[in-house]
């Protein structure tokens, strides 16, 4: 953070009751920089984290960096510049991953200056919507938001793994102008152990509910058409498939209550038009339907 060209900047570090000594370690920081902030916090969780830090807030934007990842030198540079000129609610850039074990190689000294930059209205975010997560990627450290339009929209506590999707999605019926440059200003650190890459039951349980929450109250909030609402619909298919078919398929081991508790979240869903079968292959779909009969995940993994 400290290396960041950008130089007007507050860093707002939440210690959630950390254990590994990293809070007397961002004290010292604090001491011999005034623009960091420390906040030490029974431990919470994610979601509470962030609350905290974004009630602490008073720039103009806010921006979102996890523990173990890292900025691009130029990342609030880039981001800031491109929020003022062109009056955006949200601004983000590309990711790129590297492993826990090594040291992230950005690919560029800074964004090029014919750079792609890719700006929607209203009515270009609900075009966005329409291919969901590919088109708007759902990680909130890829973007710099408007305090002033989203500051007081807190983050669901208790929520595992998706918080990101969920409070990301939810905060779109605010935005009048989203802009994405072409430029990978984030490093991503892809862990052995916990996030998205490694589901649980409790993980899967909590996709339940966010597409629940999400499917019934987005397309109305931001007045998708029929083609829109298609792709929004089409694209939860789509991550349905990767955060229930998938996990399953590769290992994940469900208890008779769990099994019994997901398979009924998954079909309160079909209501509401969430249906991941539609995007699996007439034997695939065939071993889906009988475990959502038996419960067996081994039909699944055939």
């Amino acid at each position: 953070m400290q290396a960041q060209t950008f130089p007007d900047w507050e860093w707002i570090l939440v210690d959630d009751e950390s254990k590994d000594g990293s809070g007397a370690l961002v004290d010292e920081f604090a001491a011999s920089d005034a623009r960091l902030k420390v906040i030490h916090q029974k431990n919470g969780g994610t979601s509470v984290a962030r609350n905290t830090a974004l009630a602490a807030a008073r720039g103009k934007y806010f921006a979102f960096l996890d523990e173990d990842d890292l900025y691009h030198p130029r990342y609030l540079e880039t981001l800031f510049n491109l929020a003022e000129k062109h009056q955006s609610d949200i601004t983000g850039c590309k990711k790129l991953m590297f492993d826990e074990n090594a040291a992230p190689a950005f690919p560029d000294d800074g964004p090029a200056a014919d750079a792609e930059i890719k700006i929607a209205d209203r009515a270009g975010i609900c075009e966005w919507l329409s291919g969901l997560k590919a088109n708007i990627p759902c990680e909130v450290w890829l973007n710099l938001y408007r305090r002033d339009v989203f500051g007081d929209l807190p983050f669901p506590p208790g929520v595992r793994v998706e918080q990101d999707f969920r409070w990301h999605y939810s905060a779109l019926p605010r935005c009048q102008k989203y802009v994405r440059i072409d430029w990978t200003g984030y490093a991503w650190r892809s862990t052995a152990a916990g996030g998205w890459l490694n589901p649980s039951p409790d993980s899967m349980l909590s996709h339940v509910e966010t597409y629940r929450i999400l499917a019934t109250t987005l397309p109305q909030a931001l007045g998708l058409n029929e083609h829109q609402l298609k792709g929004f619909l089409d694209g939860f298919d789509v991550a349905a498939h990767v955060n229930f078919f998938l996990p399953l398929k590769h290992g994940v081991r469900l208890t008779s209550e769990e099994s019994r508790a997901l398979r009924a979240g998954i079909r309160s869903l079909y209501p509401i038009g969430i249906d991941l079968r539609r995007k699996l292959h007439f034997k695939k779909r065939v071993l889906w339907n009988l475990f959502m009969l038996t419960g067996c995940e081994a039909f699944v993994r055939i």
